[in-house]
């Protein structure tokens, strides 16, 4: 099977910011012949992590969920892109469960040693934060913060960290340069993980 990129769309809302960046990325990978599969979490089952301790003794979840599918897609994936809102300085809660439920990679490899992914393979990722308010000096801190760690989790080293803001004012489609921002960058990411 042919390696893809997993392009996670962690916004609830459709055809608003995150759902046109996705729609634009979508639209240069098929441009550029990049295998991809979109992950709409808010349609997806991501149950809460509640700290069982289970994947501290065996391999894997003890919760059968969407999420069990998505351990295998991230050890195939080569590499990762996440656009995001900004909630609170930070990212949604369904993503903080997707991350969260990465405890059970974590486990594997630091507990159990024993990795559920395969720990050696190159994969890139890429976040793209959209912020509604006029951008202030910690407004990404706290999603820069949790995707740092859920990209070491899946082992896919961060290529860039995108940030919009002042999205409420005027949105993703409103400005040239947004999506000038995003062609440029999405085609930097296909290049560096030309070159994995």
């Amino acid at each position: 099977m042919e390696e893809e990129i997993l392009i996670i769309n962690a916004s609830p809302r459709k055809n608003k910011n995150c759902f046109n960046i996705v729609k634009d990325i979508i639209n240069i990978f098929n441009i550029e012949k990049i295998k991809y599969r979109v992950l709409n979490i808010y349609e997806m089952d991501i149950n809460y992590c509640d700290d069982c301790g289970f994947c501290q003794r065996k391999k894997g979840c003890r919760i059968k969920d969407d999420m069990s599918e998505l351990y295998d897609a991230f050890d195939k994936s080569k590499g990762s892109i996440v656009v995001s809102p900004i909630y609170f300085n930070s990212i949604p809660a369904k993503m903080k469960t997707l991350i969260d439920r990465t405890q059970a990679i974590y486990s594997s490899k630091f507990i159990l040693k024993d990795s559920i992914i395969d720990r050696n393979k190159k994969r890139a990722s890429m976040y793209i934060a959209v912020g509604g308010s006029d951008e202030y000096e910690d407004q990404f801190a706290g999603g820069d913060i949790v995707m740092d760690f859920f990209f070491k989790s899946i082992n896919a080293r961060s290529i860039k960290n995108i940030r919009i803001s002042n999205t409420d004012e005027k949105s993703y489609l409103q400005s040239k340069e947004y999506q000038n921002n995003i062609k440029e960058n999405t085609i930097d990411y296909i290049n560096n993980i030309k070159n994995l």
